[in-house]
């Protein structure tokens, strides 16, 4: 790395707590940002082929948490069902959440963990530990890219709940140590083992489609604009509860586009065959978030004034991405307009069609008409991926948005305890991260279009597509615990 870019990225990290959640701080960063990326770009090849690497397999893998709020209390619950995993480590900046934590596994009569809470750098301690092969980072979205890069430098795999980064220079950074440290950065991108999602991402990769030309995904979540800046109050920390939904406010562009965009990316097979080219984005401006901010400023609360002259998202973003080989993608953002859920999840090919939402979800193999409900559940019985088949019933079971949080942890776990190479790289998750800065970029500057960077370095072209078959594993075991009495 040369001595310019390692500035920069000491300048990021040394911006205030919202100018980090704002991205960038200011537009000079930005651009800085960019003009990096290009030079970067230039002749650029991959060091080392995370996509394709499988590390040596752990039979025993020793896991430590940093972040113990709802996502990494979630998955600590789910990981403390399988065999061969110890859970040795959790760490937060407050004691609130270890505290939960504590209670949860405590039930279980599970060994307790070393806790690690005493201020904002205690996960550092965690990570000097020498007896960790794995780190889950389910911390506030603007310290992913720090906490992931920092645990693969202490020699551990991560694990990293979505996106992985919210700059270039951050998505950059978690490609270049992973390949350096040949440390895992798995992204936990849930929504790829979703039942729906996984099936049709099945069928597309099995040609039922012909060839998909377009397709659409979105995070379209409805959010009152009074709850998002709602004052988180003890026990739950200022930088807790509804926190990472007010910084997301704070900006333009696409802030959490991995929902949508890594689904459609598998299915349409980028980075394996394909690639984004470049991306263009619109944006409406802010009807509902300013004007509910300026009623919760009256209040006179000290907590609302941090967010006095931020430029509010807008009501709904709209980004395209043109790919190498001339399909396009659609992904959309909006967390303020009172619509229903959706992640939309649209493939259109040359012979057929697929919609999740509105649900019910439909498939068209026909032009006008759906399949029938008796058509659907023989497509169920012939395409539901093999991993899906395998772990529907304790997917149902354990749960975690209906399941698919618990399959995504299965073949993270399943793959590190087999040598198996991640079902999604570091490439995946830099890629689809980076729609947030390339569309805040494209925003601010009259939606001009902008180059997609290749985080791969030319590994696009032979890399092989998502895999949802069992891949030689499936031999991890999950042994339910029940909670104690009390």
């Amino acid at each position: 790395m040369n001595n310019a870019r390692r500035n920069f990225l000491k300048s990021l990290a040394a911006t205030p707590l919202l100018a980090a959640a704002n991205a960038y701080g200011i537009e000079q960063n930005l651009r800085d940002d960019v003009e990096e990326t290009k030079l970067i770009m230039k002749g650029r090849r991959s060091t080392f082929n995370m996509k394709s690497y499988a590390a040596p397999a752990i039979s025993n893998i020793r896991v430590g948490y940093i972040g113990m709020g709802n996502r990494g209390r979630a998955s600590m619950t789910r990981l403390a069902q399988f065999e061969g995993v110890e859970i040795k480590a959790i760490a937060d900046c407050y004691e609130y959440p270890i505290e939960l934590s504590r209670q949860i596994l405590n039930s279980f009569n599970y060994p307790a963990p070393t806790e690690y809470y005493k201020d904002e750098n205690s996960w550092r301690e965690l990570l000097e530990r020498d007896d960790l092969d794995l780190i889950y980072v389910t911390t506030p979205q603007y310290l992913h890219a720090e906490m992931a890069s920092a645990v693969m430098e202490s020699g551990k795999h991560a694990a990293c709940e979505v996106p992985l980064g919210y700059t270039l220079a951050d998505c950059w950074k978690l490609v270049e140590t992973s390949e350096r440290t040949k440390k895992y950065c798995a992204i936990l991108e849930n929504c790829c083992f979703d039942f729906f999602e996984s099936l049709t991402i099945n069928m597309a990769l099995q040609g039922v489609f012909g060839e998909l030309v377009y397709g659409e995904g979105a995070y379209i979540h409805y959010f009152p604009s009074e709850t998002i800046f709602e004052e988180p109050m003890p026990p739950l920390s200022k930088k807790g509860g509804y926190y990472r939904f007010a910084t997301g406010a704070c900006n333009k562009g696409n802030r959490y586009p991995t929902h949508g965009f890594g689904p459609v990316c598998q299915a349409m097979r980028i980075n394996a065959g394909d690639r984004p080219l470049y991306l263009t984005s619109v944006e409406t401006d802010d009807f509902s978030t300013k004007k509910a901010f300026e009623k919760l400023l009256e209040q006179g609360r000290e907590y609302h004034k941090q967010f006095v002259g931020v430029e509010f998202t807008g009501n709904m973003n709209t980004s395209l991405v043109k790919t190498q080989n001339g399909k396009v993608i659609q992904v959309q953002y909006d967390r303020t307009s009172p619509r229903p859920y959706s992640r939309i999840h649209m493939l259109s090919g040359t012979n057929g069609f697929v919609q999740k939402y509105p649900e019910p979800s439909r498939i068209y193999l026909e032009h006008n008409t759906p399949v029938s409900d008796e058509q659907m559940e023989e497509i169920k019985e012939k395409y539901t991926p093999e991993l899906t088949k395998f772990l529907a019933e304790n997917a149902v079971k354990f749960g975690g948005h209906g399941g698919m949080d618990f399959i995504c942890d299965y073949q993270l776990i399943d793959s590190l305890h087999n040598g198996l190479p991640l079902n999604i790289s570091v490439y995946e998750g830099a890629t689809w991260s980076a729609i947030t800065p390339l569309s805040l970029w494209s925003v601010t500057h009259g939606s001009q279009p902008i180059e997609f960077p290749d985080f791969t370095g030319g590994l696009w072209k032979d890399s092989k597509p998502f895999d949802l078959s069992l891949r030689g594993g499936g031999n991890t075991v999950v042994v339910p615990k029940t909670p104690k009495e009390s």
